[in-house]
């Protein structure tokens, strides 16, 4: 069956009708977004400069991507091609980055129309001097490929119109193909090849090899990924390992549960929310055992304090992999009752000679203790619509360790929605485990021009929302409207926590998700402060209880609302002079409900209990 990053997952839940969660593919690449993120390590060392004009690199050849987020190294490989170089894509590449094949260029932007097909990214390597080997040499070029990873997977043809192509270049200019790989529909995982340059045709100065890539010119869609790409002499078939001892998997996030929350709400549970265990996996990629040391700490990027949590060393035999992992020091983290960012590193300690190889033995991530909650990485690898013929509601799933309220709400919608569309904003309580029945708050916004799009909304709310214990936050798709993409990280994984209710009567999770929305509530920290609660000398309302279906108001409010425990609101009024009776719905059962009043940006809520 064909695997798909435009994949449909059918959903059949209690109460519901068939109906799917929609992944998209970007038809613009955006940005790696700083906040959570990752990245790779600088070397120790000087860096290698880019060649002068008519300048040739030497043997050995290598690179394993693992520099940086962005361009291809410019002192390897000739820029503009196309490529983008992320540890965001790829599934479980030989080492951490991994080169990536797609329908955008070095901009972000696609190449053609939502229709067309043909020549997309190309990676070519800067000249290099074979002028003094000999076909007897054993020269051979070795390198990793795969289709799809956690995007879109190339489509199937009997053709080359989707695949990916390793090119050499003869001294008069004429570019062979020596390699070529079909697209099947399906996502691989990474598998070795090793070409020979065994033709005299190649041994000259100013040599270049090349990937270029076929498929729909759209966007980051029909995407090939290459790694670990290896040129020297003296091998021999099947001897794909270099000198090098690798980190494999990303670093975590030091949260438990987010990979940001507010300060203060971490402060509440420092040892509950601190992660237990982080770390990496690291490889002796070589055939031979290495000796190393590791060593990896937490960094409060406001005061630069460092602590160390994890350091260790060992001889690790040929072919070996390992987890390296300890518990990061929550005491440190809740050194500091202010918001601020920390950066974890880790990175070893190989010596290794060659210094292209040491790029991919350290590892970096941020992690926001400021005043907002999320999931996700910060990075949007896709687009996730609900599309419906009924009106959808979207509900992700939060919790608080103490009493706090919403102050605004940031999701990033993708360049594949139309500007102006309507959407409401929901909050909604807790019940049992799902949102609650009725949304406590609903604002209306559209979304930007295309410019803003592609970005990140912040959806500053009309006034704050007092949550507590668990809350969801989301949006209301209209019915008969166009279905928004919300960025989707691929990265990390939410299953359970984004329910959905569609035309149904019931709210049901979204199985299997796979991943994480953009979609962050900003929080205030404070549930009284000058000028936001009103004062409360007196009781908000009386009599309390009531046996009549009326009480009273204490203060002229500009609304006032009733609610029950769980959330789910009853009743409005609005223009609420002092004195004014209001009467209850005589459906009412008797027990407890909730009464909030607001009056400007000033909110008081109290319980009202019903006596019959």
């Amino acid at each position: 069956m064909r695997q798909r990053l435009t994949i449909f997952l059918m959903l059949f839940l209690g109460g519901w009708t068939a109906h799917a969660q929609v992944l998209t593919p970007l038809n613009q690449l955006p940005a790696h977004v700083a906040g959570t993120g990752q990245t790779a390590g600088k070397p120790i060392g000087a860096t290698p400069q880019p060649l002068a004009p008519g300048d040739t690199l030497s043997l050995p050849f290598f690179d394993d991507f693992a520099q940086s987020e962005g361009a291809p190294d410019a002192t390897r490989w000739l820029t503009r091609g196309g490529v983008s170089v992320t540890n965001r894509l790829a599934a479980n590449p030989p080492s951490i980055y991994a080169a990536s094949f797609d329908g955008l260029n070095a901009e972000g932007q696609p190449y053609g129309n939502s229709t067309a097909v043909g020549p997309t990214d190309t990676l070519t390597s800067k000249p290099l001097n074979l002028s003094t080997l000999q076909p007897q040499d054993s020269l051979y070029l070795s390198f990793y490929w795969q289709a799809g990873g956690l995007v879109d997977a190339p489509d199937f043809s009997s053709s080359n119109l989707y695949s990916l192509q390793l090119e050499f270049k003869e001294a008069n200019g004429t570019w062979n193909s020596v390699w070529s790989q079909r697209g099947t529909g399906r996502s691989t995982m990474f598998a070795p090849v090793m070409v020979a340059l065994r033709e005299s045709r190649y041994l000259y100065n100013g040599f270049q090899f090349r990937w270029v890539s076929s498929g729909r010119q759209s966007g980051l869609r029909d995407v090939w990924h290459v790694d670990y790409a290896y040129l020297d002499r003296n091998r021999r078939q099947g001897q794909l390992q270099t000198y090098d001892v690798a980190l494999t998997q990303r670093l975590p996030s030091l949260l438990q549960r987010y990979s940001a929350m507010p300060i203060w709400q971490f402060l509440e549970s420092p040892t509950g929310e601190t992660r237990q265990q982080v770390g990496s996996e690291l490889a002796n990629l070589s055939n031979v055992p290495a000796a190393l040391s590791w060593r990896a700490y937490v960094k409060n990027l406001t005061t630069s304090a460092v602590d160390t949590f994890l350091r260790g060393s060992a001889p690790v035999n040929a072919g070996v992999r390992t987890p390296i992992t300890a518990a990061p020091p929550s005491a440190f983290l809740s050194s500091q009752n202010q918001p601020y960012s920390l950066e974890t590193v880790l990175f070893l300690n190989t010596k290794e000679p060659n210094f292209y190889t040491r790029y991919n033995d350290t590892l970096r991530r941020r992690t926001d203790l400021q005043d907002f909650y999320a999931y996700d990485d910060g990075s949007a690898e896709t687009g996730f619509s609900y599309p419906s013929g009924t009106a959808v509601q979207l509900g992700y799933q939060f919790d608080v360790n103490k009493a706090d309220r919403i102050k605004a709400v940031r999701i990033f919608f993708t360049g594949t929605n139309t500007p102006g569309t309507e959407l409401f904003l929901r909050i909604w309580a807790d019940n049992n485990g799902r949102p609650a029945d009725q949304p406590v708050y609903e604002q209306r916004f559209v979304l930007p021009a295309a410019t803003g799009l592609n970005n990140w909304l912040e959806i500053t709310l009309d006034r704050q929302i007092e949550v507590q214990g668990r809350f969801y936050v989301g949006y209301r798709q209209p019915s008969g409207g166009v279905f928004v993409n919300v960025g989707f990280d691929l990265n990390e994984n939410t299953d359970g926590k984004l329910f959905a209710l569609n035309g149904a009567t019931a709210w049901g999770a979204v199985e299997n998700l796979g991943g994480a929305l953009l979609l962050r509530p900003v929080m205030t920290g404070t549930l009284t402060s000058a000028g936001d609660e009103l004062a409360t000398s007196e009781a908000l309302l009386y009599p309390n209880p009531t046996n009549t279906g009326h009480f009273y108001l204490h203060q002229a409010f500009d609304q006032v609302q009733l609610y029950t425990l769980t959330g789910q609101l009853l009743q409005t009024w609005t223009k609420v002079p002092k004195g004014q009776p209001l009467t209850l719905s005589t459906g009412l059962t008797t027990g407890i409900y909730l009464v909030k009043s607001q009056k400007g940006n000033q909110l008081r809520t109290a319980k009202l209990i019903l006596q019959k």
